[in-house]
Protein backbone atom coordinates (compact mmCIF):
# COMPACT_ATOMS: atom_id res chain seq x y z
CA UNK A 1 0.00 0.00 0.00
CA UNK A 2 2.89 2.07 1.41
CA UNK A 3 4.31 1.49 -2.11
CA UNK A 4 1.65 2.16 -4.58
CA UNK A 5 1.36 5.33 -2.75
CA UNK A 6 4.38 6.50 -3.11
CA UNK A 7 4.78 5.53 -7.00
CA UNK A 8 1.25 7.21 -7.53
CA UNK A 9 2.46 10.00 -5.81
CA UNK A 10 5.31 10.55 -7.87
CA UNK A 11 3.33 10.12 -10.72
CA UNK A 12 1.34 12.93 -10.15
CA UNK A 13 4.36 15.14 -9.17
CA UNK A 14 5.80 14.28 -12.35
CA UNK A 15 2.84 15.33 -14.06
CA UNK A 16 2.08 18.32 -12.43
CA UNK A 17 5.36 19.31 -12.02
CA UNK A 18 5.46 19.95 -15.87
CA UNK A 19 5.12 24.13 -16.56
CA UNK A 20 2.33 23.16 -19.00
CA UNK A 21 -0.17 21.82 -15.81
CA UNK A 22 1.87 24.08 -13.55
CA UNK A 23 0.23 26.81 -15.40
CA UNK A 24 -3.11 26.04 -15.60
CA UNK A 25 -3.44 24.45 -11.92
CA UNK A 26 -6.13 24.08 -10.37
CA UNK A 27 -8.30 22.55 -13.02
CA UNK A 28 -11.02 21.31 -10.94
CA UNK A 29 -12.44 22.24 -6.81
CA UNK A 30 -10.17 22.35 -4.08
CA UNK A 31 -11.22 20.62 -0.72
CA UNK A 32 -10.25 22.50 2.54
CA UNK A 33 -10.49 19.98 5.51
CA UNK A 34 -11.13 21.21 8.79
CA UNK A 35 -10.36 18.36 11.75
CA UNK A 36 -12.87 19.43 13.83
CA UNK A 37 -16.54 19.91 13.89
CA UNK A 38 -18.34 22.85 12.52
CA UNK A 39 -18.84 26.65 15.04
CA UNK A 40 -15.44 26.47 16.29
CA UNK A 41 -12.79 28.62 15.44
CA UNK A 42 -11.10 26.41 12.95
CA UNK A 43 -13.94 26.00 11.04
CA UNK A 44 -14.63 29.51 11.11
CA UNK A 45 -11.26 30.82 9.90
CA UNK A 46 -11.43 28.24 7.06
CA UNK A 47 -14.72 29.25 5.67
CA UNK A 48 -13.23 32.92 6.05
CA UNK A 49 -10.49 31.78 3.76
CA UNK A 50 -12.37 29.84 1.42
CA UNK A 51 -14.08 32.05 -0.72
CA UNK A 52 -11.48 34.86 -0.97
CA UNK A 53 -9.11 31.92 -2.28
CA UNK A 54 -11.80 30.16 -4.99
CA UNK A 55 -11.44 33.76 -6.43
CA UNK A 56 -7.67 33.95 -6.10
CA UNK A 57 -7.44 30.38 -7.52
CA UNK A 58 -10.10 30.48 -10.15
CA UNK A 59 -11.78 27.30 -9.04
CA UNK A 60 -14.09 26.64 -5.87
CA UNK A 61 -12.79 25.86 -2.94
CA UNK A 62 -15.24 23.74 -0.50
CA UNK A 63 -14.92 23.25 3.68
CA UNK A 64 -15.27 19.81 4.29
CA UNK A 65 -15.80 18.51 7.91
CA UNK A 66 -14.36 15.75 9.12
CA UNK A 67 -13.59 15.44 13.57
CA UNK A 68 -12.15 12.79 15.77
CA UNK A 69 -9.30 12.15 17.94
CA UNK A 70 -8.44 15.75 18.48
CA UNK A 71 -8.32 16.03 14.61
CA UNK A 72 -6.08 13.04 14.16
CA UNK A 73 -8.67 11.59 12.47
CA UNK A 74 -8.88 14.38 9.50
CA UNK A 75 -4.90 14.64 9.78
CA UNK A 76 -4.52 10.90 8.51
CA UNK A 77 -7.51 11.63 6.02
CA UNK A 78 -5.44 14.19 4.16
CA UNK A 79 -2.14 12.62 4.23
CA UNK A 80 -3.44 9.11 3.36
CA UNK A 81 -4.95 11.13 -0.06
CA UNK A 82 -2.85 12.22 -3.07
CA UNK A 83 -0.67 14.52 -2.93
CA UNK A 84 -1.92 17.03 -6.08
CA UNK A 85 -2.76 20.02 -4.47
CA UNK A 86 -6.58 19.61 -3.95
CA UNK A 87 -7.08 18.70 -0.59
CA UNK A 88 -5.29 21.25 2.07
CA UNK A 89 -6.16 20.89 6.03
CA UNK A 90 -6.44 23.66 8.14
CA UNK A 91 -4.15 22.66 10.77
CA UNK A 92 -3.87 24.42 14.31
CA UNK A 93 -0.59 25.12 16.00
CA UNK A 94 -1.88 22.17 18.76
CA UNK A 95 -2.33 19.41 16.14
CA UNK A 96 1.49 20.62 14.88
CA UNK A 97 3.08 20.58 18.16
CA UNK A 98 0.78 18.87 20.78
CA UNK A 99 -1.05 15.83 19.24
CA UNK A 100 2.59 13.87 18.27
CA UNK A 101 3.31 14.26 22.35
CA UNK A 102 -0.53 13.34 23.73
CA UNK A 103 -0.94 10.59 20.90
CA UNK A 104 2.71 8.71 20.56
CA UNK A 105 0.89 5.43 19.23
CA UNK A 106 -0.50 7.96 15.59
CA UNK A 107 3.12 8.28 14.25
CA UNK A 108 2.56 11.68 13.46
CA UNK A 109 5.55 13.69 11.95
CA UNK A 110 3.45 16.90 10.99
CA UNK A 111 7.13 18.47 9.87
CA UNK A 112 7.67 15.90 7.87
CA UNK A 113 4.29 14.87 6.79
CA UNK A 114 3.50 18.05 5.58
CA UNK A 115 4.38 21.34 3.64
CA UNK A 116 3.21 24.77 4.65
CA UNK A 117 0.96 26.62 2.91
CA UNK A 118 0.39 29.66 4.85
CA UNK A 119 -0.88 30.56 8.03
CA UNK A 120 -4.59 31.97 8.53
CA UNK A 121 -4.69 33.61 11.45
CA UNK A 122 -4.16 33.57 15.41
CA UNK A 123 -6.88 32.94 18.08
CA UNK A 124 -5.94 35.35 21.70
CA UNK A 125 -7.45 33.29 24.58
CA UNK A 126 -8.64 35.75 27.43
CA UNK A 127 -8.22 34.83 31.08
CA UNK A 128 -11.38 35.28 32.51
CA UNK A 129 -13.02 34.92 36.33
CA UNK A 130 -16.48 35.93 37.38
CA UNK A 131 -16.30 38.95 38.51
CA UNK A 132 -19.12 38.73 41.51
CA UNK A 133 -17.37 36.19 43.07
CA UNK A 134 -13.94 36.29 42.36
CA UNK A 135 -12.18 39.36 44.42
CA UNK A 136 -9.19 39.75 41.41
CA UNK A 137 -8.91 42.34 39.69
CA UNK A 138 -6.03 41.85 38.03
CA UNK A 139 -3.51 39.03 36.97
CA UNK A 140 -1.26 39.89 39.97
CA UNK A 141 -4.65 39.39 42.41
CA UNK A 142 -5.40 35.75 41.16
CA UNK A 143 -2.15 34.67 41.56
CA UNK A 144 -1.68 36.43 45.11
CA UNK A 145 -4.84 34.14 45.92
CA UNK A 146 -3.62 31.39 44.30
CA UNK A 147 -0.64 31.11 46.53
CA UNK A 148 -2.45 32.25 49.74
CA UNK A 149 -4.68 28.63 49.21
CA UNK A 150 -2.60 26.39 47.51
CA UNK A 151 -5.16 24.26 45.62
CA UNK A 152 -7.79 27.03 46.68
CA UNK A 153 -8.67 27.79 43.09
CA UNK A 154 -9.84 26.10 40.20
CA UNK A 155 -9.50 26.11 36.65
CA UNK A 156 -11.31 25.34 33.40
CA UNK A 157 -9.43 23.30 30.55
CA UNK A 158 -10.98 21.67 27.56
CA UNK A 159 -8.94 18.27 28.25
CA UNK A 160 -5.19 17.52 28.30
CA UNK A 161 -3.16 19.36 25.88
CA UNK A 162 -6.08 21.85 24.80
CA UNK A 163 -5.05 25.77 24.96
CA UNK A 164 -6.83 26.35 28.24
CA UNK A 165 -4.88 23.31 29.66
CA UNK A 166 -1.49 24.46 28.56
CA UNK A 167 -2.11 28.22 29.44
CA UNK A 168 -3.57 27.54 32.50
CA UNK A 169 -0.36 25.06 33.67
CA UNK A 170 2.20 27.73 32.50
CA UNK A 171 0.40 30.10 34.36
CA UNK A 172 0.94 28.27 37.50
CA UNK A 173 4.47 27.11 36.71
CA UNK A 174 5.30 29.96 36.22
CA UNK A 175 3.73 31.91 39.39
CA UNK A 176 4.48 29.13 41.61
CA UNK A 177 0.66 28.33 42.77
CA UNK A 178 -1.27 25.25 42.00
CA UNK A 179 -4.76 25.35 41.23
CA UNK A 180 -7.14 22.30 41.14
CA UNK A 181 -8.06 21.78 37.01
CA UNK A 182 -11.75 20.89 35.98
CA UNK A 183 -11.90 19.19 32.03
CA UNK A 184 -14.79 19.79 30.08
CA UNK A 185 -16.17 19.00 26.72
CA UNK A 186 -15.56 22.45 25.03
CA UNK A 187 -15.94 25.98 25.77
CA UNK A 188 -19.78 26.48 26.62
CA UNK A 189 -20.16 24.39 29.62
CA UNK A 190 -16.31 25.90 30.91
CA UNK A 191 -18.06 29.16 30.57
CA UNK A 192 -20.95 28.79 32.00
CA UNK A 193 -19.56 27.35 34.83
CA UNK A 194 -16.82 30.07 35.08
CA UNK A 195 -20.33 32.61 35.14
CA UNK A 196 -22.08 30.06 37.79
CA UNK A 197 -18.82 30.03 39.84
CA UNK A 198 -18.09 26.05 40.02
CA UNK A 199 -14.76 27.18 38.46
CA UNK A 200 -12.51 30.31 39.42
CA UNK A 201 -10.88 30.73 36.27
CA UNK A 202 -10.72 30.06 32.86
CA UNK A 203 -8.10 30.57 29.68
CA UNK A 204 -11.11 30.58 26.75
CA UNK A 205 -10.94 31.89 23.16
CA UNK A 206 -11.39 35.06 22.69
CA UNK A 207 -14.41 34.52 19.84
CA UNK A 208 -16.05 32.25 22.46
CA UNK A 209 -15.72 34.91 25.47
CA UNK A 210 -15.89 38.57 24.04
CA UNK A 211 -19.56 38.39 24.25
CA UNK A 212 -19.68 37.75 28.08
CA UNK A 213 -16.93 39.95 28.90
CA UNK A 214 -18.22 43.21 27.13
CA UNK A 215 -21.68 42.28 29.21
CA UNK A 216 -19.97 42.38 32.31
CA UNK A 217 -20.83 38.53 33.21
CA UNK A 218 -17.12 37.85 32.46
CA UNK A 219 -14.09 39.59 34.05
CA UNK A 220 -10.93 39.75 31.56
CA UNK A 221 -7.54 39.95 33.52
CA UNK A 222 -5.08 39.11 30.65
CA UNK A 223 -5.40 38.22 26.90
CA UNK A 224 -2.67 36.05 25.20
CA UNK A 225 -1.97 38.19 22.01
CA UNK A 226 1.38 40.17 21.75
CA UNK A 227 -0.60 43.20 21.70
CA UNK A 228 -3.86 44.67 23.46
CA UNK A 229 -6.67 43.76 21.28
CA UNK A 230 -9.02 47.23 19.71
CA UNK A 231 -12.18 45.30 21.06
CA UNK A 232 -10.75 45.30 24.56
CA UNK A 233 -8.15 47.91 25.37
CA UNK A 234 -8.21 48.21 28.51
CA UNK A 235 -7.06 44.57 29.27
CA UNK A 236 -3.55 44.00 29.51
CA UNK A 237 -1.01 41.50 27.49
CA UNK A 238 0.28 38.49 29.53
CA UNK A 239 3.69 40.48 28.86
CA UNK A 240 2.19 43.21 30.52
CA UNK A 241 1.17 41.76 33.43
CA UNK A 242 4.68 40.36 34.22
CA UNK A 243 4.15 36.85 32.36
CA UNK A 244 6.42 36.87 28.86
CA UNK A 245 6.58 33.46 29.45
CA UNK A 246 2.67 33.06 28.52
CA UNK A 247 3.32 34.73 25.05
CA UNK A 248 2.24 31.85 22.84
CA UNK A 249 0.02 32.34 19.94
CA UNK A 250 -2.66 29.74 19.03
CA UNK A 251 -2.65 30.13 15.46
CA UNK A 252 -4.09 28.32 12.55
CA UNK A 253 -2.77 27.42 9.17
CA UNK A 254 -3.30 25.93 5.67
CA UNK A 255 -0.69 22.69 5.08
CA UNK A 256 -0.79 19.99 2.03
CA UNK A 257 0.97 16.62 2.38
CA UNK A 258 4.36 16.37 1.57
CA UNK A 259 5.35 15.90 -2.35
CA UNK A 260 2.76 17.80 -3.60
CA UNK A 261 5.04 19.74 -6.50
CA UNK A 262 6.67 22.66 -5.50
CA UNK A 263 4.73 24.17 -8.68
CA UNK A 264 1.69 23.85 -7.01
CA UNK A 265 2.54 24.54 -3.23
CA UNK A 266 4.33 28.02 -4.61
CA UNK A 267 0.73 28.89 -6.06
CA UNK A 268 -1.02 27.91 -3.09
CA UNK A 269 1.32 29.63 -0.76
CA UNK A 270 0.96 33.21 -2.97
CA UNK A 271 -2.63 32.42 -3.58
CA UNK A 272 -3.12 32.13 0.71
CA UNK A 273 -0.57 35.35 1.59
CA UNK A 274 -2.97 37.68 -0.83
CA UNK A 275 -6.26 36.07 1.08
CA UNK A 276 -4.99 36.73 4.35
CA UNK A 277 -3.51 40.68 3.79
CA UNK A 278 -6.18 41.68 2.48
CA UNK A 279 -8.07 44.55 4.35
CA UNK A 280 -11.85 42.76 3.90
CA UNK A 281 -10.12 39.57 5.64
CA UNK A 282 -8.49 41.02 8.57
CA UNK A 283 -11.63 43.25 9.18
CA UNK A 284 -13.63 39.60 9.40
CA UNK A 285 -11.36 38.00 11.16
CA UNK A 286 -11.10 41.00 13.96
CA UNK A 287 -14.94 40.98 14.28
CA UNK A 288 -14.50 37.43 15.31
CA UNK A 289 -12.62 38.02 18.17
CA UNK A 290 -9.65 36.81 15.66
CA UNK A 291 -6.18 37.86 14.55
CA UNK A 292 -4.98 37.74 10.41
CA UNK A 293 -1.33 36.41 10.57
CA UNK A 294 0.79 36.77 7.69
CA UNK A 295 3.82 34.73 7.83
CA UNK A 296 5.75 35.37 4.27
CA UNK A 297 5.96 32.13 1.90
CA UNK A 298 9.64 32.42 2.21
CA UNK A 299 9.63 32.42 5.80
CA UNK A 300 6.93 29.44 6.48
CA UNK A 301 9.20 26.47 6.91
CA UNK A 302 11.22 28.75 9.53
CA UNK A 303 8.08 29.83 11.34
CA UNK A 304 6.75 26.15 11.57
CA UNK A 305 9.91 24.81 13.22
CA UNK A 306 10.20 27.39 15.89
CA UNK A 307 6.40 27.68 16.59
CA UNK A 308 6.31 23.83 16.84
CA UNK A 309 9.47 23.87 19.28
CA UNK A 310 8.22 26.63 21.44
CA UNK A 311 4.73 24.50 22.04
CA UNK A 312 6.28 21.33 22.42
CA UNK A 313 9.06 23.00 25.11
CA UNK A 314 5.69 24.96 26.77
CA UNK A 315 4.06 20.82 26.68
CA UNK A 316 6.72 19.35 28.48
CA UNK A 317 7.31 22.31 30.79
CA UNK A 318 4.24 21.73 32.22
CA UNK A 319 4.64 17.69 32.63
CA UNK A 320 2.06 17.19 29.47
CA UNK A 321 1.70 13.10 29.19
CA UNK A 322 0.48 10.76 26.69
CA UNK A 323 -3.37 9.20 26.83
Amino acid sequence: MALMKALATAIAAAVLGSPAVADTWPTKPITLLVPFSAGGPTDFIARLVAEPLSRELGQQVIVQNKPGASGNVGYQSVLNGPADGYTLMHNTVGMQAINPLMYPNAKMHPLTDYVPIGTTGAMPNLLVVNPERTPAKTLAELVKQGREAPHGLSFATFGPGSSPHVYGALLQKLAKFQAVGVAYKGSANAVTDVIGGQVDFLFDSMSTSLGQVQAGRLRALAITSTARSPMLPDVPTLKEAGYAGLDLKFWFALQTPAGTPPEVVAKLRSAVANVVASQAYRKAMQERGAEALSVAPAELDAFFKRETAQWTDAANTVGLKAE
